[in-house]
């Protein structure tokens, strides 16, 4: 039988996890189209799963292909034809990289690869879960969160994150009409991006006006915070009478100031009934951490330019004051960089053929994109407007898979082996031995700094794994005449990493810059306390042994601050769960503070971390990252006295989440 347009089936895979007992348990799977399909030898099955096939697994009912981290590339034991029942294949994987914990750790993308090289795009259904000896046991339920300590600020007040000093009076049952806010001449400007901004995020008519009738929006200059000078950087005071509202506020903080009365509004405007609008009295705030930061992978998931600025104007709404916008990593480069093109033209794409494999829930078609600099640029601007600044990330050197394929002068012919890091890349770090990886971060960090005004660059710095460059007689010669050994005088994974980074952090403090990068930096000798700030993040405890270290910390651990953490142990919950659960009462009870209480003056600031691996959509994202990312912005604001799980359930239903299109 000939393979023909009307003979190709539809085509579904279906995947089940069982729990055998064994270390991992085991995935079985089933192909399934039309009745009657048929599909000639030699046919091979790709599909992306989080779960991978370690290498040497003897498979049941098919022969193992290739891997490339999470791309799988099956053989069926000879043609695949359908009964009337429409099974194709049938398959087991008896042993497991790990236990899966959630449907999403299963198959996310598959495609059959025809004898001609052609491509049938094959649906994937979430992984089930069975055992052998019962049958599959029900969803558990999500206990109730509990209800943290502290007194509900103000109930009427709709504002995100709630301020630290509330003292009104008197409420109004609405909003001022006409219902807008007119501002004075020295607030107009901010005005408009306040106003600017709200009619992104609601597409409706926006709060502040600058004429006609309405209760008077003026500035004044800011005195000495209320609040013991604790706030004095960033403070911002609202005076609420019958006769109008004044803005106490430097420069810096006047937009937060109208971004929290704009926000006053709007909870007003929604529901008159339950967010009141103060007549008089007086809010005060500030932030209790400087670095206020929310990061977005945009590597294992490319999000267009439209897509990034909605992001960025929902950081601003929540005045977050840091985009760290992870730019680089295995799965596609997405910076365009004029030295080295081929870094965007081969880099940046997935797909069947090309020079990078599907990962991640990309299929056979070609998948991708990066920014061009004048689209950087561009973004630039939107979050500047903002008050938001851009920390850029170009991860080394591991994490490089994308760079030394679409560069080959960045690896080492010698290297058929290596230590893989634990996203199953082999290889995947930038190699010391070769003179081109030199001039590869020189050039691309000094464009990097020529690009992005801001004061810092992110420079990576994690999950190298042991033994990285254990294949490559070039990277050992070079650890050997460096001196990059260990005890017993073997070249040492650790030490030859340390050196690339301070090769970095180097070239960037003499361009102005403030190197960061994640907390594995710190070994192997390190980059200098003085100069370089670590974001903690493998847990709380991490923080801890950086500030011992003398280094500057920001606290991002996995357990709370890390939005692709599984939001409960239900087994149809999204996400990972290396670091355990994290649900948004988990995320919003957690203190930052405590792990660094003896020193923490170290403590730079908070950051959440948005890592994109199951981010297949917009809905999906919308259902990982909020409210969790409401949950890290009050806790970058509010004292913990203030917080109240109670009220923040209310307000954080006011936020907007990211557009759907």
């Amino acid at each position: 039988m000939t393979l023909c347009e009307k003979n190709i089936p539809e085509l579904v895979l279906h995947s089940k996890w069982l729990d055998d007992g064994s270390k991992t348990g085991r995935i079985e799977l089933r192909l399934t189209g039309k009745p009657h399909g048929f599909y000639p030898a030699p046919v091979h099955m790709a599909f992306t799963s989080l779960v991978r096939i370690p290498p040497q697994t003897r498979l049941v009912g098919a022969d193992y292909v290739a891997r490339t981290a999470n791309y799988h590339e099956l053989a069926p034991l000879g043609p695949l034809e359908a009964g009337a029942d429409g099974l194709l294949w049938q398959l087991t994987i008896p042993e497991l990289s790990h236990r899966p914990h959630h449907c999403t750790d299963g198959p996310s993308s598959a495609f059959l690869i025809l004898p001609d090289h052609g491509v049938v795009d094959i649906a994937c259904l979430p992984l089930e879960r069975a055992s052998v000896d019962e049958p599959p046991a029900a969803s558990p339920s999500v206990d109730a969160e509990p209800a943290l300590p502290g007194e509900m600020v103000s109930p009427t007040l709709g504002l995100l994150p709630m301020a630290n000093r509330v003292d009104i009076r008197r409420w109004r049952g609405r909003a001022p009409e006409p219902e807008r806010l007119i501002l004075s001449e020295a607030l107009r400007p901010t005005g408009a991006i306040v106003n600017a901004l709200y009619e992104r995020l609601f597409a409706t008519e926006p709060p502040f006006g600058d004429g006609g009738a309405g209760l008077s929006v003026s500035h004044a200059p800011l005195q000495q915070p209320t609040g013991g000078g604790e706030g004095a950087k960033g403070c911002f005071r609202l005076r609420f009478s019958p006769q109008g509202i004044a803005v106490e506020a430097d420069e810096e903080a006047t937009l937060n100031a109208l971004i929290a009365l704009a926000q006053i509004w709007h909870a007003n405007r929604q529901d008159p009934g339950l967010w009141a609008f103060p007549e008089e009295g007086m809010i005060e705030d500030w932030p209790l951490q400087d670095w206020r930061g929310m990061h977005l992978d945009v590597s294992r998931q490319f999000y267009k330019v439209g897509t990034v600025k909605a992001f960025l104007d929902r950081l601003a709404w929540h005045r977050f004051n840091r985009f760290h916008w992870h730019l680089t990593d295995d799965e596609g480069w997405r910076l365009q960089s004029r030295t080295y093109p081929h870094l965007t033209e081969l880099g940046a794409w997935r797909g069947h053929g090309l020079l990078l494999y599907p990962q991640h829930g990309s299929g056979a078609h070609r998948y991708g994109g990066f920014y061009h600099l004048d689209e950087v640029r561009d973004i630039l601007r939107h979050a500047g407007s903002l008050g938001v600044d851009v920390v850029p990330e170009i991860d080394v050197p591991g994490h490089c898979h994308a760079a030394m394929m679409a560069l080959p002068e960045l690896v080492d012919p010698s290297a058929l082996r290596g230590g893989a890091s634990v996203q199953g890349y082999v290889n995947n770090a930038l190699n010391p031995g070769l003179g081109a990886t030199w001039l590869f971060l020189e050039t691309i960090f000094g464009e990097v700094a020529d690009l992005f005004p801001g004061p810092f660059v992110h420079i990576g710095g994690d999950e190298v794994a042991d033994g990285a460059w254990s294949g490559s007689r070039a990277a050992n010669s070079w650890a050997r005449a460096k001196g990059h050994l260990t005890a017993d005088g073997q070249p040492d994974s650790m030490k030859m990493q340390a050196a690339m980074l301070r090769f970095v952090s180097d070239r960037l403090v003499a361009a102005g810059k403030v190197p960061l990068a994640w907390e594995e930096a710190a070994k192997g000798g390190g980059l200098d306390p003085e100069q370089a700030i670590l974001m903690a993040w493998t847990s709380a405890r991490s923080a801890h042994q950086l500030t011992q270290l003398g280094y500057r910390v920001i606290m991002c651990p996995g357990e709370a601050y890390y939005l692709d953490m599984a939001q409960s142990d239900d087994w149809q919950e999204p996400g990972l769960s290396w670091a355990g659960t994290s649900s948004p009462a988990t995320t919003y009870g957690f203190d930052p503070v405590g792990p660094v209480v003896d020193c923490p003056d170290k403590l730079v600031g908070i950051e959440g971390c948005i890592w994109s691996e199951n981010l297949t959509g917009l809905a999906r994202f919308n259902h990982m990252v909020f409210p969790r990312l409401s949950a890290i912005a009050e806790s970058a604001w509010t004292k913990p006295e203030n917080k109240d799980w109670a009220s923040f359930e209310r307000r954080q239903e006011l936020m907007p989440r990211m557009p759907l299109s």
